[in-house]
């Protein structure tokens, strides 16, 4: 049965790609790869000691890697005729490579597919600066949207973070997301042109290497000397807030809403229908290296909301006042979507939840009977395996000497992903 070998070659120097990653290729029809590393492949398949491996390059077609849909489908039509094909990848195919991309694409389905691993390139920076990668976090900006926050955040949870870097986000760009985030103590790396002669190597704190320039494929390190666990903050009691006479969701439902919410450090929110902002505040204290984006369109209510980000410091937090479906339309992508209020415009509100590529999850409240029945159907064609629960809080009050219980109007939580 004819095979697909994805093969890693290290980073470009012949002398990184492993024996068996040439012998693999010496016995294929079709070796394909980037244009740039096809010359050393040939050369390495032209064995002139070996008459035998010269018959054979004579044989192997070799191609220029295209784009992915277009080579896939070539590498489909020789597996069909019978014959072996070697793709070959820079660095290790394991690692942000086109085996995942390979993998998940329907064509590959029925293919018999083996891997040769290769020397990758956050291997070539650990072994230039003489560091391990067993403790590290690796994360890839090359080609996917990461937040500043969200590289805050790793960097001071970890005592080392690898990179694996693009054009616009590369060791300039952590360095002076560093900076912004006060995390001038710790150690920035970076490397390019890993292997060859005109290799870059460069290390120095973030106000240093916040100024040098390096290509736009290249990878970074960050050391933290002093890494630590981000703790979430307690709830805040509803006597915390500003509120005057505008409606607040009690504190007992903030934590049930909150506890659905399921909030990561470094999560981008949105608070629909803010109200005093009672959420939007918990959810800034919740996501440090997050951003919360509030909206409310009662001129009144937005006073408050200011009020309380002021109160408590509520940085990462941005009001809007206006109309919802408007203002979301230009809100950037949401991690997660608190609903509190949408001014009879949920329906607007999810469809442009449900426009972003990936899943959000959405925690919405209802209190009316209409609120209820609407989403209930909005959630039934987005999300029909979404979760629902009521929640009846009561609270004791003293008449004479007993007490007995005042209870708020229950309200509907829902939550889905869409």
């Amino acid at each position: 049965m004819s095979k697909l070998t994805v093969a890693g070659i290290g980073p470009g120097e012949a002398d990184y790609i492993l024996p068996a990653v040439i012998e693999k290729m010496k016995k294929a029809h079709t070796v394909i790869a980037a244009k740039r590393v096809l010359p050393i492949l040939e050369e390495l398949c032209q064995d002139v000691s070996d008459s035998a491996s010269v018959l054979q390059h004579d044989s192997i077609s070799f191609f220029a890697m295209g784009k992915i849909k277009d080579t896939l489908e070539q590498i489909g039509k020789i597996l069909s005729e019978g014959h072996d094909v070697v793709m070959a990848v820079s660095g290790d195919p394991l690692m942000y490579s086109l085996y995942r991309t390979i993998c998940n694409d329907p064509i590959s389905e029925n293919w018999d597919m083996d891997i040769i691993p290769g020397v990758g390139s956050l291997q070539m920076l650990g072994a230039a600066f003489g560091e391990t990668m067993e403790d590290a976090l690796i994360i890839s900006v090359h080609g996917r949207a990461k937040t500043a926050g969200s590289i805050a955040l790793a960097v001071t949870e970890h005592s080392k973070v690898f990179f694996l870097c693009s054009k616009e986000q590369g060791p300039a760009w952590l360095s002076r997301i560093m900076l912004d985030y006060q995390l001038d103590d710790v150690t920035v790396c970076a490397g390019a042109n890993l292997s060859y002669e005109d290799e870059i190597l460069a290390s120095g704190t973030p106000a240093e290497m916040v100024k040098k320039e390096f290509p736009s494929l290249c990878v970074a390190m960050i050391k933290n000397p002093s890494p630590r666990q981000i703790v979430r903050p307690c709830f805040l009691s509803d006597e915390d807030f500003e509120r005057d006479k505008t409606p607040m969701t009690k504190e007992e439902i903030r934590i049930l809403i909150l506890h659905k919410m399921k909030l990561h450090p470094d999560d981008v929110v949105w608070d629909v229908g803010a109200g005093t902002g009672s959420v939007s505040i918990e959810c800034a204290r919740q996501v440090p290296f997050g951003t919360v984006h509030s909206v409310e369109r009662s001129e009144t209510a937005v006073k408050l909301i200011y009020k309380n980000k002021e109160k408590f410091s509520a940085d990462n937090l941005t009001v809007y006042e206006g109309d919802a479906a408007e203002t979301v339309a230009k809100l950037p992508e949401p991690d997660k979507v608190f609903i509190g209020g949408s001014g009879k415009e949920m329906s607007q509100i999810l469809e442009t939840i449900a426009a972003f590529p990936k899943k959000i999850k959405v925690v919405i409240s209802a209190v009316t009977i209409e609120t209820i029945a609407e989403t209930n159907e909005l959630l039934g064609k987005y999300a029909p395996d979404f979760d629902v629960i009521q929640a009846t809080v009561g609270r004791g009050r003293k008449i004479g000497s007993y007490h007995i219980m005042d209870t708020n109007n229950p309200v509907m939580i829902f939550t889905a992903y869409i």
